[in-house]
């Protein structure tokens, strides 16, 4: 996991023009669509008993890398997904509630919260995805022109 890979990814990110309307990729590495692009800087195949450090470990980077990142962009936003994730959830079960907007729908079903930043014409976000306990610990990072939720 180095921080250089790490930050090179993100001004990638902050730079690669979106895809068009309909157009989505979704690759091992990360997936972009109209108006997004989401990137796995790392993840982590941890056994389920040691879920827990891991999921430590992963915010622990992820707060390293907001470190950096406010010497170059400002105080990042601390976001929590947790509404949007309800708001989703009940839209999907129930066909109530607000709808959500991808990426923020996909985003908040495994990603508790986020820090983000607002860069030109896009958001930056960073999250820790540990929701999904069938899934890895993964760090994942987002660029969107779509509003937060």
């Amino acid at each position: 996991m180095s921080t250089a890979r790490h930050l090179a990814t993100l001004e990638q990110l902050c730079a690669r023009p979106f895809a068009d309307e309909g157009s989505v990729r979704s690759a091992p590495e990360g997936s972009a669509g109209p108006g997004f692009h989401l990137a796995l800087l790392a993840s982590s195949g941890a056994p389920a008993g040691e879920r827990a450090a891991v999921t430590e470990e992963f915010a622990a980077l992820r707060e390293a890398l907001a470190v950096v990142l406010e010497l170059r962009w400002g105080p990042a936003e601390h976001v929590s997904l947790w509404s949007a994730f309800v708001r989703a959830e009940e839209a999907r079960i129930a066909g109530t509630g607000e709808a959500v907007e991808e990426p923020w729908r996909s985003l908040s079903a495994s990603v508790p919260d986020v820090l983000l930043w607002r860069r030109a014409d896009r958001w930056i976000a960073l999250g820790t995805a540990e929701r999904e306990t069938e899934q890895p610990v993964r760090l994942l990072a987002l660029a969107t022109a779509v509003d937060p939720p």
